[in-house]
């Protein structure tokens, strides 16, 4: 892996344990091992740049993950599936890395602008699927917003609560929710 990716892996990380504030170029050079001029080398705008890139670079991995799910049968359960391994893997001290980019303040602020394209990108995914499903695509994209707001913050939840649970009910409601502008399947007529 080059310094650059170890460097944007590392932050990502970091973030989604401790958010943007708690992340450290001292932890980031402990968790990549690389040298502080690599940052430098790398990220001219210092930790603000690096965090950055690090938003980036988790929003598309992700995008690869729900690209994956998107022709899933459920795939609202099965990216709060994913989700769920993710907290119980950590002991619920892993969250997103976006949601740290959304909410990092002064100290990253075009991280909330790369947050919110990483959104947007998500959407897109999930919204083309349910196209597919035969949902319009203007309510199809409502539901997409719809869908990465409230597992996103079913992710903090479950974070607080120490608990899938929010996740998993969150999940549930709004396959029920999709299901609702799905249009009914028709069925053949029978000749006799």
């Amino acid at each position: 892996m080059r310094v650059r990716e170890r460097l944007t892996s590392a932050t990502a990380t970091l973030m989604q344990h401790y958010g943007v504030a708690g992340t450290g170029i001292a932890q980031i050079l402990d968790a990549s091992g690389v040298t502080r001029r690599s940052i430098y080398l790398n990220f001219p705008g210092g930790k603000a740049e690096l965090v950055t890139a690090a938003t980036y670079f988790a929003g598309e991995e992700m995008a690869r993950t729900i690209a994956d799910y998107v022709d899933e049968p459920n795939p609202v359960a099965a990216f709060a599936h994913m989700w769920s391994d993710v907290l119980i893997g950590t002991d619920f001290e892993g969250g997103c890395p976006i949601m740290a980019a959304a909410c990092s303040g002064a100290e990253a602020p075009d991280a909330k602008a790369a947050a919110a394209e990483v959104f947007a990108s998500w959407g897109r995914l999930l919204t083309a699927r349910w196209v597919r499903d035969g949902i319009a695509e203007d309510v199809a994209r409502s539901l997409s917003t719809t869908v990465v707001a409230s597992l996103e913050g079913a992710v903090i939840l479950s974070r607080a609560a120490r608990s899938t649970t929010p996740l998993e009910q969150v999940s549930h409601h709004l396959e029920e929710l999709i299901a609702v502008h799905r249009p009914p399947v028709r069925r053949g007529r029978r000749t006799t």
